[in-house]
């Protein structure tokens, strides 16, 4: 589900944390639109194995008609499926084929860098490989809509228990700042120059399997 659809109809659910809501909204879309069970539209999602059963959706009919509001989701779910329908059509299983394992070029990482404000803090801003490694995950989120956990680790380091924790620990940190963006003069200056990267490469995957 795209983001913006989420935190525009899903806001009500204050109190359920954004990542559980928009999941939950998610498995829920997926079972009216194929039909079958909760467990199934998961799944179908990636987001339970088959031999995991789903948790947080019967949290979420618990939380619902503790607080009156399953008529309000009901609703915003709705809301979501009219919007959804009368934009365009996104293939984002196939920009996530496109993506699994792709990394932001280091040509355009620097392009990106050359962009950036020069600081004069002592804690200067890490602009090598881990750096770029870790935009790269944020930039799959932005193209596929999903979530940094579901972004694919590198392949060169996917199978170095010690480069996957760095890299994790990188990426962690990195959406962290980019999240906090207005506080941060250089990462308020990054996060517009990789969402624009992004949009451009959406469009080309886009345009490269439209032909």
């Amino acid at each position: 589900m795209p983001q913006a659809l989420a935190e525009r109809h899903l806001h009500f659910l204050s109190d359920i944390t954004p990542k559980m809501r928009r999941r939950s909204a998610s498995v829920f879309l997926v079972r009216r639109a194929s039909g079958g069970g909760l467990n199934e539209a998961a799944q179908f999602l990636g987001i339970n194995t088959p031999d995991k059963m789903i948790g947080y959706t019967r949290l979420l009919n618990r939380h619902l008609r503790t607080r009156g509001t399953a008529r309000d989701f009901e609703q915003a779910l709705d809301a979501i499926t009219v919007e959804l329908l009368a934009g365009p059509v996104i293939d984002y299983e196939r920009r996530r084929e496109a993506l699994a394992t792709w990394t932001l070029e280091p040509e355009n990482w620097q392009h990106i860098l050359a962009q950036l404000p020069v600081l004069t803090s002592c804690r200067k801003p890490i602009s090598d490989d881990r750096r770029r490694l870790a935009v790269s995950a944020y930039i799959w989120t932005r193209v596929t809509e999903g979530e940094p956990d579901f972004a694919p680790c590198p392949a060169h380091i996917a199978h170095d228990p010690d480069l996957r924790w760095a890299w994790n620990r990188q990426r962690h940190n990195v959406f962290h700042w980019l999240r906090r963006a207005d506080d941060q003069p250089y990462y308020r200056a990054l996060k517009p120059l990789l969402d624009a990267h992004a949009e451009q490469l959406a469009k080309a995957i886009d345009c490269d399997f439209s032909r």
